[in-house]
């Protein structure tokens, strides 16, 4: 007696086969799919910080400083702008007053002896950075609900407190500060054409366009009646009737092409730009003693990771810096 003999259908084999190829599928795409996804953060946090170094530099033209105030630099030339734009007339010097801050600091005899030293001693030998990192120390040590990595605010926040300390005596304890914020602006005359074209971004498209050609006839030698035909762009045809009063029309050619166009498109400075698309915070602003040095750099130190799809995870360092101007990645895009 014959036996037939029935192949089993090797289900969990198939299954282990589906799993391993799409687990090799994962490993190939998702980690080029997060590589484009930090690249994205790291273009988009260039950019804003490229934005923000236009917004302090006209900032700059219309105060005479930078500031590390961000928000108020970007509030200012748009407020300058939208009144010269309403139809008044603003050219020339005013006072521009945004809405004060208070900060509540814990002062000891501890404290004051470290802010009497800060600004009593005249730190010749301690460098701005140094010096700016020792306010901004001392400031988040005395205020450690409401702490800064501004050197600006942190100086005036302390001066304020110096001058309370001697106008007051035993001034120790919960104390509040309150600090105004006025800027002195001298708009110019053409600040509505500054704003205009400092303030666009440009976009390559595609587009068809139609071309029209003239099959043209127009004597060329007076002399001896010679005579030419040629095909002449729509562009140019007014320039050749103009060459050639008696130029003739013989026939036309309608011709589409798809070409490139570069737009420029305005923007509108937002307090969005203060902000590292990936991480969320604030990009720090470094302004020299003097008001007329400014540096903007990315808040990420060391190395920063999110996690992805669970054994995945998306990382980079810091985006760089622009100081006065000069972006930190020019080289960078140079080699590359």
């Amino acid at each position: 007696m014959a036996y037939e003999i029935k192949s089993k259908p090797y289900w969990g084999l198939n299954i282990l086969i589906v799993i391993l190829v799409g687990v090799l599928l994962a490993v190939l795409l998702i980690p080029k799919q997060i590589w484009n996804e930090e690249q994205r953060y790291r273009e988009q946090s260039r950019t804003r910080m490229q934005n923000l170094w236009k917004v302090e530099n006209v900032f700059l033209q219309l105060t005479g400083d930078y500031t590390e105030f961000g928000e108020h630099a970007i509030k200012t030339v748009n407020l300058v702008y939208d009144t010269l734009k309403g139809g008044a007339d603003y050219a020339g010097t005013h006072q521009i007053t945004f809405s004060p801050k208070q900060v509540t600091m814990n002062i000891d005899s501890t404290t004051i002896n470290t802010i009497m030293m800060l600004f009593d001693t005249t730190l010749a030998d301690t460098s701005w950075d140094a010096y700016r990192q020792t306010i901004i120390e001392t400031y988040n040590t005395i205020t450690p609900n409401d702490s800064t990595q501004s050197g600006e605010f942190a100086v005036r926040a302390l001066r304020a407190a110096y001058d309370s300390i001697q106008a007051q005596d035993n001034w120790q304890g919960e104390k509040q500060i309150v600090l105004p914020y006025q800027y002195e602006v001298d708009v110019p005359e053409g600040y509505v054409n500054l704003y205009d074209t400092t303030f666009v971004r440009t976009e390559r498209r595609r587009t068809v366009v139609q071309d029209t050609s003239y099959w043209t006839e127009m004597q060329t030698d007076p002399e001896t009646g010679e005579r030419d035909t040629t095909w002449v762009p729509k562009r140019d045809l007014s320039d050749m009737e103009y060459r050639y009063p008696d130029l003739r029309i013989l026939d036309t050619s309608l011709t589409q092409q798809d070409r490139w166009l570069t737009e420029r498109i305005a923007i509108r400075p937002d307090t969005s730009w203060l902000y590292d698309p990936l991480t969320g915070k604030g990009f720090i602003f470094k302004r020299s003693a003097d008001g007329l040095h400014l540096r903007i750099e990315s808040p990420i130190k060391g190395e920063y990771s999110e996690p992805r799809y669970y054994v995945f995870s998306l990382s980079d360092t810091s985006h760089g810096f622009i100081e006065d101007g000069e972006p930190s990645w020019q080289e960078e895009q140079q080699g590359s």
